[in-house]
């Protein structure tokens, strides 16, 4: 179910900012295939020239520190760490979590050094480790449509290592992006928030039943609880 609630999400963001579909039916006198007239409203008709080819006209090409800025993640040594409830994020995905958090959610990360290309959305308060970049401003993005337009760089083609894979921000700064006025990107934004929001719920959800039984299968191979017992506790946690 997950996939299929982010890759709603990614080919809305595809449709709209990508392809630009909307401007393309418009263009041809024909209403946008499944939307409202409202959100139609807040798409052209004619696209424009410009640096990176015909784009809406209206729209924007900036660089995308213009965007969005990009900040190196925070020391955290493993001697340091505290179990908590703020996940610690590395340029692979989620760790442990921690006691402390640097970041105030929701926020965007991605790899920074050992892993490019991967790009996450953290709903919480977290701690990005140094082998992260992290979204410090949201300029002219919001947080999902930051973590979507961050999705469609190639991060690899930024390499500036050697041995190790290594992300240098102000490369990635300068990269220019085409940007949508704020109505649409407001709009984006209501659009992909309960999508994500739900894809967020059921992998708690997953967690917690996963905990609950490693917690039940010892009691339930010794003998302390029954067969019964074991499954309405996960019905009850479900």
């Amino acid at each position: 179910m997950n996939q299929t609630l982010e890759a709603m999400a990614q080919a809305l963001f595809r449709s709209w900012f990508v392809d630009f579909d909307p401007v393309r039916a418009k263009a041809e006198g024909r209403q946008p295939e499944g939307m409202d007239a409202e959100t139609a409203a807040l798409f052209p008709s004619r696209f424009a020239g410009s640096e990176l080819g015909e784009i809406p006209e209206g729209w924007s090409v900036l660089p995308l520190d213009e965007v969005l800025v990009l900040q190196r993640g925070f020391d955290l040594p493993s001697s340091s760490r505290v179990s908590g409830p703020y996940p610690v994020m590395q340029a692979s995905g989620m760790t442990d979590g921690h006691a402390e958090y640097r970041v105030r959610g929701p926020g965007v990360v991605t790899g920074r050094s050992g892993v490019l290309g991967n790009v996450f959305f953290v709903h919480e308060d977290f701690w990005p480790l140094n082998t992260t970049l992290w979204v410090k401003e949201f300029r002219l993005a919001l947080p999902r449509f930051a973590y979507f337009i961050l999705r469609t760089v190639d991060f690899k083609q930024f390499n500036a290592g050697s041995a190790v894979p290594t992300l240098n921000r102000n490369h990635v700064h300068s990269l220019r992006v085409v940007v949508p006025p704020r109505a649409l990107v407001d709009r984006f934004e209501s659009f992909a928030a309960p999508n994500l929001s739900l894809i967020r719920k059921n992998e708690l959800q997953s967690k917690t039943l996963a905990h609950l039984r490693d917690l039940l299968l010892p009691r339930l191979l010794s003998g302390e609880i029954r067969v019964r017992d074991a499954e309405a506790q996960l019905a009850a946690s479900a």
